[in-house]
């Protein structure tokens, strides 16, 4: 029998949305957790992006984009003044879209929010474990140290060493020897011990400031070849657009200042210099890369000229500010166990895993088109707040974080305060944002912080 309202009930027992008119959105953020928003089949990536800063409370969110894995496996930003749904049915390997950090300043000091702070920790974290930042033996053990500290904070160090093993400290696949792996644990064990009574923020402004000053910091490559058929990196980072040759010849960096404009012809990607008359061509994969990378190129050339000025000012102060939202985890004390997770039965017969976020409802109307912050605990709802024990906006659920959220200071937040200028084009700041087609975010939740455990520092 048809389920109504264009519901369907697959495998998972989950309800996906099945309209014409909205589509069931599912972003993992930095943190590793997964959250949920239905949105329009007409919502822009900016949309999406904004209701995942509303979330996280987030206001600077100039520096954060959205991307996705397209067919064959690769990195791709969306482009946040089109629709979101058009580009992932286009290009997208799968329907899940991920948050992170897409354009990076030069001095961590420079970031004047908390929380984009630590979602900026997490973003440089994850680009070091997944090797796209390359380290070596002593600064992996460094950088495992203050993650640690970050992460833990000053948890009984009994027995650390067994503790850290159970945990990903340093770049998948890096170390293959055992012994060596397990002298450089016992290393991050010690430095470890060494940290105690370090603030996490502390430990996390330590640990960025050393990634900052690490080559592969703020890039993003692609494969190319030059005018003479020779393979090349081809990428942009913090200075301009660089070029890396695979034959050992030193890089060469086009200033950002130097490049009077970028194009894209086919699957050729130019660059148009101030002191040459004649443009620069690389030759990418196809025409969709070469769109594709002029387009990115182009956003950071354009971050760079609007925040020019401010990007090269004296750091901002870090000083102690409310607790963000995402915060590391909280340990047990000692002996260290993995609780195994708890399956809850619901009177209408399935099973669902203590694992919780919300799924936010970017469809819903509203007569005055604001954002709006409840602060609804799931681990605490109410059966009135559904039919049949289901939340009102749906199921619910995340995979295991590095590091679980407690609860804040309840207070309402301004929506976010400016967009990202680069990809969409738009230099609109604001102190608070109304949304044209009245999209809204009707139910904001926290995870109870017991309730997570992690896989990677």
């Amino acid at each position: 029998m048809p389920l109504p309202f264009g519901l369907k009930l697959k495998r998972t027992r989950r309800y996906n949305v099945s309209s014409k008119s909205c589509l069931v959105t599912r972003i993992q953020l930095l943190n590793r957790e997964f959250v949920e928003f239905t949105l329009s089949v007409e919502s822009t990536g900016q949309e999406c992006l904004e209701a995942v800063a509303q979330r996280l409370e987030l206001r600077e969110i100039t520096f954060f984009s959205l991307w996705y894995y397209n067919k064959q496996h690769q990195q791709r930003w969306i482009d946040l003044e089109k629709p979101l749904k058009k580009q992932l049915d286009k290009y997208g390997l799968e329907p899940t879209v991920y948050f992170g950090v897409v354009f990076y300043v030069p001095s961590v000091g420079q970031l004047q929010q908390e929380i984009t702070r630590y979602q900026y920790y997490l973003q440089l974290k994850k680009d070091v474990l997944e090797g796209r930042i390359p380290c070596s033996i002593e600064q992996a053990i460094r950088l495992a140290g203050l993650a640690v500290q970050a992460d833990f904070g000053d948890f009984n160090r009994y027995d650390s060493q067994e503790f850290l093993q159970k945990f990903v400290l340093f770049p998948i696949g890096w170390i293959q020897d055992e012994r060596v792996l397990e002298e450089a644990t016992q290393k991050v064990a010690l430095l470890y011990q060494s940290y105690r009574g370090l603030p996490a923020p502390e430990a996390e402004m330590l640990y960025m400031q050393e990634v900052e000053k690490m080559e592969g910091y703020g890039q993003e490559s692609y494969q190319a070849k030059d005018g003479t058929g020779t393979d090349i990196v081809l990428g942009a980072c913090l200075d301009g657009i660089f070029v890396k040759h695979k034959n050992g010849r030193p890089p060469i960096v086009f200033k950002w200042n130097e490049i009077n404009n970028m194009s894209h012809n086919k699957s050729f990607f130019a660059l148009e210099l101030a002191n040459k008359e004649e443009s620069v061509q690389f030759q990418t994969e196809d025409m969709e890369t070469s769109k594709y990378v002029c387009r990115m190129c182009l956003a950071r050339h354009k971050f760079y000229k609007i925040n020019k000025s401010s990007l090269q000012s004296q750091p901002t102060v870090v000083n102690p500010v409310r607790r963000r939202s995402s915060t590391r985890m909280s340990l047990p004390k000692p002996p260290f166990m993995m609780p195994p997770p708890q399956m809850h039965y619901h009177s209408n017969g399935h099973f669902t895993e203590p694992y919780t976020t919300s799924q936010d409802n970017l469809y819903m109307n509203n007569q005055n088109g604001y954002y709006y912050h409840s602060q609804t605990s799931l681990d605490r709802s109410p059966l009135e707040y559904g039919s049949g024990g289901r939340l009102r906006n749906g199921s619910v659920y995340s995979a295991h974080s590095t590091s679980s959220l407690t609860n804040p200071q309840h207070y309402t937040q301004p929506s976010p305060m400016s967009s990202n200028p680069s990809i969409t084009g738009s230099d609109v700041t604001r102190p608070d944002y109304v949304n044209p087609n009245n999209v809204v975010i009707s139910h904001v939740t926290h995870l109870h912080p017991q309730r997570m455990q992690s896989e990677h520092l």
